[in-house]
C-alpha cells in the first residue's frame, strides 16, 4: 500500500470519527452548561419530597432510554445524564445504595439507543459495512432491543429500586423472562415462532383427524351400498 493510499485512508477514517467525536464535545460542553446554571439544584429543589427516591432509578432509566434514542450517542448521554442527575440524587438522599442503582441505571439505559437509533454510529457503520438496508437494520435490532429495554426496566431497574428483591435475584429473573419470551414468540429458521408451530401442528392434526374421520365414513357408506 502506497503513501496515497494510506493518507486517503486516514482521511476517511478522520471523517468517519469526526461525528462522534463532535457529539462528545457538545455533551461535555451541555453538562458544563448545566452545572454551571446549577441544574441539578433547580431539579432537586423542584422535585423535594413529591417523588420518592425508590424511583429514581425506573425515571433515570426512561431517561437514558429516550435521550439515547435521540442522540444516537451512549458516552454523549452519559456527558449529558451524569452531571444532572448525580448532584439531584445526592441531594434528594443519603443512602448510598440508591446512589448505585441510579448510577447503573444510567450506565445501562444509555446503550439502548447506540444499539437501535438510525443516527448511531454503530447503525451507521453496521448498514455501511453490511450492506443492509438502514429500515431492515433498524427493524431487526428494535425487535430485540424494545423487549430487553421493557424487561430491564420493569423487572430491573423499578423492582429492584423499590426493593422488592435485590440485584442478583433480578438477574436471574431477567434471563429466565428473555428466554421464555424469545423462546415462545422468537421465529426459528422456518420464519415461525414457537406459538405459530404449536398452533400449525394443532391444526394438522384436527385436519388429519377430521380427513380420517371423512374417510372412515365413506368406506363405511361403500361397503353399505354394497351391501344392498
Amino acid at each position: 500500500m502506497g503513501l496515497s493510499k494510506c493518507l486517503e485512508h486516514f482521511v476517511e477514517g478522520v471523517k468517519s470519527m469526526s461525528e462522534p467525536i463532535m457529539i462528545l464535545i457538545l455533551a461535555w460542553a451541555l453538562g458544563v452548561a448545566m452545572n454551571d446554571i446549577h441544574t441539578s439544584e433547580y431539579i432537586a429543589l423542584a422535585l423535594g419530597d413529591n417523588m420518592p427516591v425508590e424511583y429514581f432509578p425506573a425515571l433515570v432509566c426512561v431517561i437514558g432510554y429516550a435521550m439515547s434514542y435521540a442522540s444516537g450517542s451512549a458516552m454523549g448521554t452519559q456527558g449529558i445524564i451524569f452531571p444532572l442527575i448525580v448532584p439531584v440524587i445526592v441531594h434528594l438522599t443519603k443512602d448510598e445504595d440508591v446512589y448505585i442503582k441510579t448510577i447503573a441505571a444510567a450506565f445501562s439505559s444509555t446503550v439502548f439507543g447506540n444499539l437501535c437509533s438510525p443516527i448511531a454510529d454503530t447503525t451507521i457503520a453496521g448498514v455501511l459495512f453490511t450492506g443492509c438496508p438502514m429500515l431492515d437494520h433498524i427493524k431487526v435490532m428494535s425487535v430485540f432491543c424494545m423487549p430487553l429495554a421493557v424487561i430491564s426496566l420493569i423487572f430491573g431497574d423499578l423492582l429492584v429500586g423499590l426493593e422488592i428483591y435485590p440485584f442478583y435475584v433480578a438477574y436471574i429473573i431477567n434471563i429466565i423472562i428473555v428466554f421464555v419470551v424469545f423462546v415462545v414468540f422468537g421465529r426459528g429458521v422456518k420464519g415461525k415462532s414457537l406459538v405459530q408451530s404449536l398452533v400449525g401442528r394443532h391444526r394438522n392434526r384436527c385436519d388429519s383427524n377430521v380427513s380420517s374421520e371423512d374417510g372412515e365414513r365413506t368406506a363405511l357408506l361403500s361397503k353399505t351400498e354394497k351391501g344392498d
